[in-house]
Formats: C-alpha cells, sequence, structure tokens
C-alpha cells in the first residue's frame, strides 16, 4: 500500500460520492444562495431606499445581521447532521460490516465527522461571493469577515465533533440528536451563568474592600480577574458578540473598559479546535466498545 492510498479514507471517499452526486445538493445550494441573496437585497432596499445621504454604518448592520442568520443556521443543522453519523450506521445494520474492514475506529470517525459537515461548508463558504457584495459598499473590514468566517468554521467542527461522539454513545438518531442540542445549549447557559455569578462576586469584593461611601478599585486588580477572562474567551456568547459587534458582553459600570485591550479570538480558535479532538478520540475510543456490549 502506497502512501497515497494510506491516507485515503474510504468512508469518507463514499459519502462524497453519495452526498454530491444527488440531485438535491446542487439545488439545495441554488436555493439556500437564492435565499441569502434576497434577505441581502431586500435588507439593503430597506435601509437605502428612504435615505438621501450614504452611511456605511447602515451597510454594517445589515452585515451583522447577515452573519447572525448564517450562525444560527450553523448552530441548528449542526448537530442533526452529525447526531446520526454512527447511530445510522446502526440502525441500517451496517455498522458490524464497517467495523469489519480494515479501518481503524479513528478512520471511521473521522470519515463520518467530515463528511456530515462537507456540505455544511460548501454552503457557508458558497456564500462567500454574497458577503463580497457587501464589501463593496464599504463599512466592513476585510479582516472581520475573516474572523466571522474562522467562528463559522470552528463552530461546526467542535459542534460536529460534540455530536459524532454523542452519536456514538448513543443508540438512535433521535436520542442523539436531542442530547447534542441540550449539551450545547446547556454549555452555553452555564458558562453564562458562572461568568456572570463571579463577576458579580468580584464587585462585592471590591466594594468590601474599598469601605462605606467610598467609590471601589477597576476589577482588574482582582485576583480572579485571569479566570474571568478566560470563562469569557471559551464562552461562545461572549466571544461571538464581540466579533460580530465589536462589543462587550459584559456591560457593567465598574467593568467599563475592562476588556477593551482584551481580544479572546485565538484563545476561542485554539479552545474549540482542542474540543473537537477530545470529542473525535472519544468517539474512536468507544466506538467498538459500545457495539461489543
Amino acid at each position: 500500500m502506497n502512501f497515497r492510498q494510506h491516507l485515503t479514507n474510504p468512508v469518507l471517499n463514499k459519502e462524497f460520492r453519495v452526498r454530491m452526486r444527488s440531485n438535491k445538493t446542487p439545488w439545495i445550494i441554488t436555493f439556500y444562495l437564492f435565499t441569502l441573496g434576497f434577505v441581502l437585497f431586500f435588507m439593503l432596499y430597506t435601509e437605502l431606499s428612504n435615505q438621501y445621504t450614504y452611511w456605511p454604518s447602515n451597510i454594517y448592520d445589515t452585515f451583522i445581521m447577515m452573519s447572525l442568520l448564517q450562525y444560527g443556521l450553523i448552530i441548528f443543522a449542526t448537530p442533526g447532521l452529525t447526531a446520526g453519523a454512527i447511530c445510522g450506521e446502526r440502525e441500517r445494520q451496517t455498522l458490524p460490516i464497517l467495523l469489519t474492514t480494515n479501518l481503524s475506529s479513528l478512520q471511521i470517525v473521522l470519515g463520518k465527522w467530515i463528511s456530515t459537515l462537507s456540505f455544511m461548508l460548501l454552503l457557508v463558504f458558497a456564500s462567500l461571493p454574497i458577503y463580497g457584495t457587501i464589501v463593496l459598499f464599504g463599512g466592513v473590514a476585510l479582516t472581520q469577515i475573516i474572523e466571522i468566517f474562522g467562528v463559522y468554521l470552528v463552530t461546526m467542527l467542535s459542534i460536529g465533533a460534540v455530536g459524532i461522539c454523542v452519536s456514538t454513545l448513543t443508540k438512535r438518531t433521535g436520542v442523539a440528536a436531542v442530547i447534542t442540542y441540550s449539551l450545547v445549549f446547556a454549555y452555553t447557559a452555564l458558562l453564562n451563568v458562572a461568568e456572570l455569578f463571579l463577576l458579580r462576586s468580584m464587585e462585592n469584593d471590591m466594594i468590601r474592600k474599598a469601605g462605606f461611601g467610598n467609590p471601589p478599585e477597576n476589577l482588574s486588580n482582582h485576583p480572579l480577574i485571569g479566570f474571568l477572562e478566560a470563562l469569557d474567551t471559551i464562552n461562545p456568547a461572549s466571544t461571538i458578540t464581540r466579533v460580530f459587534t465589536k462589543e462587550n458582553w459584559l456591560v457593567n459600570f465598574r467593568t467599563e473598559g475592562l476588556f477593551v485591550n482584551y481580544q479572546p479570538y485565538g484563545g476561542f480558535i485554539l479552545w474549540y479546535l482542542l474540543l473537537a479532538i477530545l470529542m473525535l478520540g472519544l468517539a474512536a475510543f468507544f466506538l467498538r466498545r459500545r457495539y461489543m456490549k
């Protein structure tokens, strides 16, 4: 077996052929891009039709709405696509055949993971020309578009990895989808609660330290400020708000200016890539063990 054959993943090749050769694929892409383009031009017409002066900030608002719309699609579609990757094989009773091949558990998991996300990746990157239309009007930096598409990519990879892991540990596609959606929601909600609780506790500490009637010090002097920044980095709601709108998620009169020079984008990307690797490793570890039970 040569080096090229060693790198070839039969599961991935088969999934690509089945999905991309389907007659539905080009129609779905066309419908998605047509809908996205229609929404964009409708919003542009609404923003600019009654104005005598052009302001780039109006285009920026349209850009943010389009970005949030596409991000919502990723959040809601990715768990449903990946949750049935392994469960579907088990329900069709084709998993035993797949496990008797020379493919390792990691190759099977990676093939399913990439193949299920490939269609979402195709839809997202096919929308780049539409974003290029927004750039022509000004008001949006190219670096921000790159950052937003980086958020799209990392979100798909991490949520998709969680869906693959849950699909490995469960036996039904519906159950796997519900658990994946629940985990994504619970993770985001708990991080926000923990971050706000820590912030309130730090504020109370600074008030007690300053004494009655004295203005409290800035929270940057608190010993737990590093832990708060770490929670803010791995909190998707916080980082996405900062990337999309350039505003702070934590808004408080004592935290004014606290996160002005704090850029969690790099830490956000690194954390969710590591999370995706961990979930894929767990899926590969439990794949054969769960089937044998």
